[in-house]
């Protein structure tokens, strides 16, 4: 039976306001901004898409919005930037609060984020018909106990499963084909070894394939069904560095759409860095999206000018 959906992406929904500055500012003084946005974000908005813009079939299982002028904001905001995009399953919920965001970029590639809404956000259940639309399926932890609910369903229901940051559960990551996690979550670790050993173990464990990912510096890949150590796989050197927002987001978009084309995990793991770092020249976490052929392009270009270890 053919499927109407290629992924399922569940999560977080969010109305991001994105400020870049040229610095942050100290306790009691001014800084200006000196560019504004207010964009569709959350963790699994910024996923679907990038999946959708290089023509992955998505439905968005996103976080309930409120009937508030955020809520209202981010459906005109699908309405005006993606008006193609699949928004079957937007919900509003009475007494909900929209998640927002508020996301500072500074030139040294980092950001400062704060919130509100996320510790009560609503995420729609996976019902089995869902289930059975799509082959994918993949959740951020930010709802933890409706996403870990989810990846097990999916996993019943014959998804396979991508689990973001999930790697502390022992269920979620025995439902889940994939494994992604990013260092900042590993916090006793702190090296190479550390990350590559943890990448390795945690798929002896479970039997996936498991990608730690490191940053600027790349990502280790322990694949299932082989033996021995992870494999180190270089970033791609952004052209230029205005905000790293949601480049994990648009890197495990990268890492679904190759295995949604049938590309193996190291083509795939590739093809998800160079993403990540096309995603890092725009303001906003999923600005920098270019279209596939854009992506493979740049990635094939930047391959020999990969970051590596010190």
């Amino acid at each position: 039976m053919s499927k109407d959906y290629d992924v399922v992406v569940f999560g977080t929904l969010a109305l991001d306001l994105m400020w870049r500055m040229a610095r942050l500012p100290e306790l009691g003084t001014y800084e200006p901004i000196l560019e504004e946005k207010r964009m569709i974000g959350g963790e699994a908005a910024n996923s679907a898409i990038a999946l959708w813009k290089w023509g992955a079939k998505v439905a968005l299982l996103g976080t309930s919005l409120g009937e508030d002028s955020d809520g209202e904001l981010l459906k005109s905001l699908f309405q005006s930037e993606l008006p193609d995009f699949d928004t079957a399953y937007l919900t509003s919920l009475p007494g909900c609060r929209t998640p927002f965001c508020a996301c500072l970029a500074t030139p040294d590639g980092n950001r400062t984020m704060i919130g509100l809404g996320f510790e009560t956000m609503q995420v729609p259940s996976l019902t089995q018909e869902i289930a059975h639309s799509a082959k994918y399926f993949t959740a951020d932890p930010n709802a933890w106990e409706a996403g870990k609910l989810a990846i097990l369903n999916a996993e019943k229901w014959g998804m396979k499963v991508i689990s973001m940051d999930y790697s502390e559960d022992a269920e979620a990551c025995d439902a889940s084909d994939i494994i992604l996690t990013s260092h900042a979550h590993l916090k006793a670790q702190n090296s190479a070894d550390a990350y590559s050993r943890f990448a390795r173990e945690l798929r002896d464990r479970h039997d996936a394939n498991v990608i730690v990912t490191w940053g600027e510096r790349g990502c280790f890949l322990a694949e299932k069904g082989l033996a021995g150590d992870a494999l180190h796989i270089p970033a791609y050197v952004a052209p230029k560095v205005v905000d790293t927002t949601g480049a994990g987001d648009i890197f495990r978009a990268g890492l679904i759409l190759g295995r949604v084309k049938g590309w193996d995990m190291v083509d795939s793991v590739r093809f998800a860095c160079a993403a990540a770092a096309l995603n890092c020249v725009e303001l906003g976490a999923w600005a920098g999206v270019r279209t596939l052929q854009e992506t493979l392009e740049f990635q094939k270009k930047a391959a020999r000018h990969a970051n590596h270890l010190p």
